[in-house]
């Protein structure tokens, strides 16, 4: 018979073999998704926001990552959690994820949290699965304010374990410079608990970094639970900063990344596109027929 302290070895080590070995542990969710930073500048003009998000559902989308929430009043686009959820869900469309760039949680020197439960109360409104840090300014980008977001994600990821969320880091470029003898995204994922926090990988910003995705994936098994899908402009490869354009019409080999998804760890992907050369709705249907032909089998 096991006794107790072989019993909680054991099981450590079956836990930490099911971190490496992720052969069917993982399952990606096949419904497309879309960030919806994508359709900012036809938010941003339009009239009548609804329509203009049941054109996403139109072009084959159902599932949304959000931006766009304003912490002081608890709105996106000047509608409260509620109606804005009421807009999604009329037009067929979930959302598990979102950006929340909260510069009090974030930058704040003596911060009390208090946003950041008001966030997860919000998340939770709508149906997150993720609740996603997407950018650190150039401002605050040395090394203390980097040890400084890797202790507010781990505490921010508590929090967000105990309303049934969890919390998420979104990287660019810049992560990819040195820090501490590797670099900011080493630091990161070494100094943040697995248990608490992800991470969602923008696999161009990988790209445009000049770093291999696959070996981040080997590297940090189970650790990248969403991605950013948007592709990089031949013509523009290498140039400040390359195009994005639609996904299967660039130079990102999206067929080989995906084949390390269970070893990633994802969960849900999202195409993004930040620059056009089409209209934007064009754009993204073109991106929702590659995804599904090609990476949504």
């Amino acid at each position: 018979m096991l006794n107790r302290r072989t019993f909680i070895r054991q099981s450590s080590v079956f836990a930490a073999a099911l971190m490496v070995d992720t052969k069917g542990l993982f399952k990606m969710h096949k419904d497309l998704g879309l960030q919806l930073y994508t359709i900012r500048d036809e938010i941003a003009k339009t009239k009548d926001l609804s329509a203009t998000i049941g054109q996403v559902a139109s072009a084959g989308y159902r599932t949304l990552e959000l931006y766009g929430y304003n912490s002081a009043d608890r709105t996106f686009f000047g509608k409260s959690v509620k109606e804005f959820s009421a807009i999604l869900k009329k037009h067929g469309l979930a959302t598990p994820s979102g950006h929340y760039g909260i510069a009090d949680m974030t930058y704040g020197a003596d911060y009390n949290w208090d946003s950041w439960k008001r966030l997860l109360e919000d998340a939770h409104t709508l149906g997150h699965k993720y609740v996603v840090i997407p950018y650190m300014d150039d401002k605050h980008r040395t090394p203390d304010d980097f040890k400084r977001i890797a202790e507010r994600l781990n505490k921010g990821g508590e929090l967000s374990k105990s309303a049934g969320l969890i919390t998420g880091y979104h990287n660019h470029n810049f992560e990819f410079e040195p820090m501490d003898g590797a670099t900011v995204y080493d630091y990161l994922l070494k100094n943040t608990d697995p248990n608490l926090v992800k991470f969602e990988m923008d696999i161009y910003w990988v790209v445009y970094a000049g770093q291999d995705p696959a070996t981040w994936f080997n590297k940090y098994p189970g650790r990248f639970a969403m991605w950013h899908i948007k592709d990089m402009e031949k013509e523009t490869q290498g140039k400040p900063k390359g195009q994005t354009c639609e996904v299967g019409n660039g130079v990102i080999d999206w067929k080989s990344i995906f084949k390390h998804q269970a070893r990633a760890g994802v969960d849900y992907v999202f195409v993004e596109q930040e620059q056009y050369r089409h209209p934007v709705f064009d754009c993204i249907k073109t991106s929702a027929a590659y995804m599904k032909k090609n990476l949504l089998k």
